[in-house]
This record gives structure tokens, C-alpha cells and sequence, in this order.
């Protein structure tokens, strides 16, 4: 089964404390975990103002796996406006 891992990089300008980063990612967290993926903060953890969000996820074909990632940036973009999409890195496997 093909299966990806992505690296989001994100911005939360204006953010302010790390509980603050932390209640502006929680709902992007658990939304992307109705999508039967696997989701991580990789890195930054104690920086205010970035995250880097590792995702894993396996699909059926590559197809498959490039129109999730392209959902799920067009996602974050459209719903979660108070967080700046600044990197997507992706590497699939086979």
C-alpha cells in the first residue's frame, strides 16, 4: 500500500504564549484526525509563532494520496484563516 508523510510548516502570527498556540492548533488537530490520518507537531514545539505539523497517511493508490494532501491544504487555507500555511514538503512511498 502506497503511503505518504508530509511536513506543514505554519504560522500563528500574533500568537503570544505557548498555551495560545496550543488553543489556535487544537481544533485544526482534531479536525484533521477525522480524516483517518496520523497527525504530529514535529517541531518548534517552544516556539509562539511557528509549527510544523507531521502527517501520515496511507491511501490506495498515488492518485489517491495527492488529492488528500491537496484537501487538506486547501483545508487549512480555506477554514483555519489565523493560520498562515507557509511550507508543505511531502515524500511519498511504495
Amino acid at each position: 500500500m502506497p503511503w505518504f508523510v508530509a511536513t506543514l510548516t505554519l504560522s500563528l502570527p500574533g500568537c503570544q504564549s505557548l498555551k495560545e498556540k496550543r488553543s489556535r492548533l487544537a481544533p485544526l488537530l482534531s479536525r484533521l484526525k477525522r480524516y483517518n490520518l496520523s497527525v504530529i507537531e514535529a517541531s518548534h514545539q517552544d516556539n509562539w509563532q511557528i509549527a510544523d505539523l507531521q502527517i501520515a497517511k496511507i491511501g490506495r493508490n498515488r492518485a489517491q494520496l495527492d488529492r488528500d494532501l491537496a484537501q487538506l491544504v486547501s483545508l487549512i487555507e480555506d477554514d483555519f484563516r489565523d493560520l498562515i500555511l507557509t511550507n508543505v514538503s511531502s515524500e511519498f512511498y511504495f
